[in-house]
């Protein structure tokens, strides 16, 4: 048992994406009034990309946090929004303690997102990072 006979396929094993830090995510890392979306679109600098749009200031709270945007103009059906929002949190959630300094951030899906992996939207969430001078570094 558990030998292969004949023609042996090795299972396709997917990368995982690389994760900094311990991470978590709890109700106060998220951007939820809304004055604190007025505040970052009012103050910040917009950064985009193929896959996401980012918005980024300076937190006034000393916090990372994030705000997920993902419009019907994404796509009509709700399952397809939801999925968008759980690959930029995943994003998020594997970035969050390596984030430095604190920054509030906005994320708008764009509909490129639809059919990728996680892995591909964390590339871009560090590439925008980077490009808005906010480093992404291990804190151990």
């Amino acid at each position: 048992m558990g030998r292969c006979t004949g023609e042996c396929v090795p299972m396709k094993v997917e990368k995982t994406p690389p994760q900094v830090g311990l991470a978590g995510i709890g109700k106060g890392d998220y951007l939820r009034r809304q004055s604190e979306f007025d505040y970052v679109r009012a103050n910040g600098t917009t950064l985009a990309g193929r896959l996401i749009v980012i918005n980024i200031v300076s937190a006034p709270d000393n916090k990372v946090r994030i705000g997920i945007i993902v419009s019907k103009g994404y796509s009509r059906k709700a399952v397809h929004r939801n999925r968008a929002r759980r690959l930029i949190r995943e994003s998020f959630r594997l970035l969050r303690t390596g984030i430095r300094p604190p920054v509030w951030i906005i994320v708008i899906a764009r509909r490129q997102l639809f059919s990728l992996k996680v892995q591909d939207v964390q590339g871009e969430f560090v590439q925008l990072l980077a490009d808005a001078k906010v480093s992404v570094t291990d804190p151990s």
